[in-house]
């Protein structure tokens, strides 16, 4: 089974994250491979990110004094989640501090709604959609999706947490009933019918170049990305990353922006955004020339972009390793996959524990699918 192993060059350049998962866990390793100093913010020694970067604050990001003391170690910050408090760094940050996404698109892309009307007055297509915030909107919402919508918090949710789907009149009065508190806030978007979901990562530079990883299939499970295959093709796909570059551009958008994709016969539909690295482009750590992880650092350092990223094999697909209980997690022998585990020291049902990747010159997308399942099923998660 491969192992991935890096060494660490000292430069001036420190780039800070906040965050101490797997993502962060990634970008420390690449930004060594890079010779760049790795700083991360975390509340145990224990958590993925910590464990491979020897600058390490022990501290909670929402805690002033802890990002304080973290932030004077830095001249670059970037996050992990684009949930951060974007208001308690404004107040602290020192103004040489260079922040990526900055601190306005932070605060567009926590919330739906600003995410949404973004894409809306750029041509970026998505689903049509309503701001609720009293019972009378949601009324309203249903109404004007026929009661077929789904409603999603504005604020906080990823994988599939705070959103409801609503099929008919009768959810929808449950919906209404079961709804008490409208303080958190909402969006109502249209039911999208559609036929598969994909993804696709952009990054951009401070000189505006641009590049970005293929589109690919995209599976979800229990509202969790479950695996990707690709490249795949769509005829709009060329038109979707001239939208999306003029959108970053307008913008002034620099880092990575990931982009989740329902498709539906000749139209790509944006489901959502992330302002960041994503799992849904794990694959890129052996499937490309320059992966996720070194493409958003480069990005950040506006280090030179116009190096074609290009394939390493035909095919490609990665499953993810996701725990089903507390059980310590037992990892077969001999896999044909890289395995990646997070080093995650607690295992539990629906936490994401690793994943492995797959290439191929001579197999078919659908037959490399078929060998990572079947090695994935030789887990004890």
């Amino acid at each position: 089974m491969p192992v991935k192993t890096s060494s660490a060059i000292k430069t001036p350049t420190s780039v800070g994250i906040l965050g101490g998962g797997q993502l962060a866990r990634f970008l420390v390793e690449k930004g060594q491979n890079l010779g760049i100093e790795t700083w991360v913010l975390s509340e145990n020694r224990s958590d993925p990110a910590a464990q491979v970067t020897s600058h390490w604050v022990k501290g909670s990001p929402n805690n002033p004094k802890d990002l304080a003391e973290f932030l004077k170690n830095i001249s670059i910050l970037t996050f992990e989640s684009e949930f951060a408090d974007a208001a308690l760094i404004q107040e602290i940050a020192a103004p040489s501090l260079q922040i990526f996404p900055n601190l306005i698109q932070l605060k567009t892309f926590q919330d739906r709604f600003l995410q949404k009307t973004l894409l809306e007055n750029h041509l970026v297509e998505t689903s049509p959609f309503l701001k609720v915030s009293e019972t009378k909107e949601l009324g309203r919402a249903g109404d004007f999706f026929k009661f077929k919508y789904v409603l999603k918090k504005r604020f906080g949710g990823y994988d599939g947490y705070g959103t409801f789907i609503v099929k008919n009149k009768k959810d929808h009065q449950k919906l209404v009933e079961n709804i008490t508190d409208y303080k958190v806030g909402f969006i109502a978007e249209s039911f999208i019918s559609f036929d598969y979901e994909c993804a696709a990562t952009f990054f951009r530079n401070e000189k505006g170049q641009t590049t970005h990883t293929p589109l690919v299939f995209s599976k979800q499970s229990q509202n969790k990305c479950d695996y990707v295959f690709g490249p795949i093709q769509h005829s709009y796909f060329n038109k979707m990353k001239m939208k999306i570059n003029s959108l970053m551009k307008k913008i002034d958008y620099v880092g990575a922006l990931t982009f989740e994709f329902f498709v539906n016969g000749n139209e790509l539909i944006v489901n959502e955004t992330a302002p960041r690295v994503h799992n849904s482009a794990h694959y890129t750590m052996d499937a490309l020339s320059q992966d996720q992880f070194t493409l958003h650092l480069k990005s950040i350092l506006n280090w030179d972009l116009s190096i074609p990223v290009t394939a390493r094999s035909k095919q490609f697909c990665m499953v993810n390793l996701v725990g089903t209980n507390e059980q310590p997690v037992m990892v077969p022998k001999n896999l044909s996959g890289t395995l990646y585990w997070y080093g995650k020291t607690q295992n539990r049902n629906g936490r994401k524990m690793g994943h492995i990747n797959y290439t191929s010159n001579v197999m078919t997308s659908k037959n490399l699918l078929k060998l990572a399942q079947s090695e994935r099923k030789r887990f004890k998660l």
